[in-house]
């Protein structure tokens, strides 16, 4: 890698100075691989990076300024046990039959290239005159990706759930009151209507990246509040499965959850023991290895919460006030990556 590495500097230096020479920008690309599915891939990928830089590809070697060389064959690395193949590339001036330029690059998987194959193509190619220098040198550097590839997480942010309590006519005088206890006085009711609150809250997570796929979240949660104050501070402990779908600037990870609540107010009786549902976290680049991050869930707990009517004065009954309980999740927050991992 440090080889390509000095192949692109020397190439952007020197390309100013072929600028002038009226030869074709054309290159006839050839290859061979011990492996057939490595040189149907390289050669479709060369290709049409050729085609994006309006490079003419040429069917003979007779008809093109340059040809572009590679070969692949079996590689091993005493440092890195995952590397098993290197592909070696060399530019060929077809006038003069000089090498321009000649590295090798390796890898473990052919489907791991995909990203690389523009860095290694204007590399060798940046000789060929015409090409614009300053898009070389743009594209030419690999994106520095480590924060979308590390091994374990770090993650807090700053949560803004908002809890749906929807009242349930159980016990209820016309499903909607609590009543009192004299029958001579059947006015006595109290109105009950849902319950939306707004709870704030932190959350402190480790996320460990299983497959390039596929993490496991564990976290740690903290929100002020029940039904009616905010001096209550309600704990809970959750899990995520996540998959993971990465693009140039951004990490999409789709997730299913399930929280375990550890406390609640004595204001509830009865308060189911777990919630679960789903979200989606989108997270974009904040340093090297960490990201700046969006999270939206959806979460709901199975049966009925029942809340301690407060209305014990004149509207006692029914003493427990039924509720379905779900909760609309928005969060934003930073996560801080250890251990960059190859991807297999």
């Amino acid at each position: 890698m440090k080889k390509a590495s000095f192949f692109a500097i020397f190439a952007l230096l020197t390309a100013y100075s072929f600028a002038a020479n009226p030869q074709s920008r054309s290159i006839f690309i050839e290859g061979t691989a011990e492996y057939m599915p490595h040189m149907a891939f390289f050669m479709e990928a060369f290709s049409a990076e050729a085609s994006a830089m309006s490079i003419n590809v040429s069917d003979t070697k007779e008809g093109a300024g340059f040809t572009f060389n590679f070969h692949v064959q079996r590689h091993s690395d005493e440092r890195d046990p995952s590397i098993s193949y290197m592909i070696l590339i060399s530019l060929i001036d077809n006038e003069t039959d000089a090498e321009l330029v000649s590295f090798g690059w390796a890898f473990a998987r052919h489907q791991d290239m995909q990203e690389h194959i523009p860095f290694l193509f204007y590399t060798a190619t940046a000789l060929i005159p015409g090409l614009v220098v300053d898009e070389v040198m743009m594209i030419a550097m690999p994106p520095d990706n480590r924060w979308q590839n590390m091994r374990l997480y770090l993650r807090t942010s700053i949560d803004y759930p908002i809890v749906f309590y929807s009242l349930q006519p159980t016990g209820l005088k016309g499903g909607q009151g609590a009543f009192g206890p004299d029958p001579d006085y059947p006015e006595q009711l109290q109105h009950l209507d849902h319950i939306i609150m707004p709870r704030p809250g932190l959350t402190l997570g480790l996320e460990l990246v299983v497959f390039n796929f596929l993490s496991l979240e564990f976290n740690f949660h903290g929100n002020l509040g029940d039904t009616r104050t905010y001096e209550f501070i309600n704990f809970s402990a959750g899990g995520r499965l996540n998959l993971i779908f990465r693009t140039r600037n951004y990490m999409i990870q789709p997730y299913g959850i399930f929280l375990w609540h550890l406390n609640s107010s004595s204001e509830f009786y009865e308060f189911p023991q777990f919630s679960a549902g789903g979200g989606i976290q989108i997270a974009t680049r904040g340093g090297r290895s960490g990201a700046f991050f969006i999270d939206v869930n959806f979460l709901i707990s199975p049966g009925d919460v029942f809340i301690h009517n407060p209305y014990t004065g004149l509207t006692p009954y029914p003493r427990l006030i039924h509720y379905n309980r779900f909760v609309f999740g928005l969060g934003i927050g930073y996560k801080f990556g250890f251990f960059e991992r190859r991807r297999r």
